[in-house]
């Protein structure tokens, strides 16, 4: 009987689904691993992340690191691309809104200033990973420079060029006003708890648009 029990057992059992295989509604295994691992390298650098745990954050097999990426310094570099390919786009709309020719000077500013911080609110990852990275070891820093932080400065230095000479902007020099904004603008995912737990009548829900609201009565200096 025992016997005869235990057949039917493994008859019925459901064989659960091997690590690697995706489900129809789910990433493929590379995305999820490139997804994983930007989280990983933004919150605990290059030496930080484990790829163990990124294996095991993207649900899938750890040889599939090597399978697709070959190493870490690989799959670093792949993390590296899909950031970029997430902030072009984003650039690329800042430049637009910062060469509209046709809206006045004061208001392409508040433009931009409000799609940077719209960008760092619905990507914390690429904001992190290039926070962290522009920071560590040169030649990454170099890669997310050149890549990175020079053509998101080259998209707005001419608008803040004409805000300083308007005197809209007061800053010696374009480069320092995009440092301290992106600094300002730069906050937590925690960030609307934090504060509230500060000043509890700031209900969260509002506290990254009045974050905005008060970069741009702080930094511009625009007529009443």
């Amino acid at each position: 009987m025992q016997v005869i029990v235990a057949k039917t057992r493994r008859k019925t059992a459901v064989p659960s689904r091997p690590r690697g295989r995706r489900s129809k509604d789910m990433p493929d295994g590379r995305e999820a691993l490139l997804a994983a691992a930007t989280h990983a390298f933004a919150c605990h650098g290059f030496d930080g992340a484990d790829l163990r745990s990124v294996a095991a954050a993207a649900n899938v097999s750890a040889n599939l690191v090597r399978v697709h990426f070959g190493n870490k310094a690989a799959l670093w570099e792949a993390c590296l691309d899909r950031v970029v390919a997430i902030g072009l786009p984003a650039m690329a709309g800042v430049q637009q809104i910062a060469c509209d020719s046709e809206r006045p000077l004061s208001e392409r500013l508040c433009g931009v200033i409000s799609e940077i911080a719209a960008f760092y609110a619905a990507h914390p990852d690429v904001r992190d990973f290039v926070v962290r990275h522009a920071t560590e070891v040169p030649e990454r820093a170099m890669l997310v420079s050149d890549r990175l932080l020079r053509p998101a400065y080259a998209a707005v230095r001419e608008l803040f060029s004409a805000g300083i000479e308007a005197g809209i902007i007061r800053s010696r020099h374009p480069a320092l006003f995009f440092a301290l904004l992106n600094a300002a603008l730069n906050q937590p995912p925690a960030f609307p708890m934090l504060l509230n737990r500060i000043a509890p009548e700031i209900d969260p829900e509002a506290s990254r648009d009045l974050l905005v609201e008060t970069t741009i009565a702080t930094f511009l200096h625009l007529p009443r």
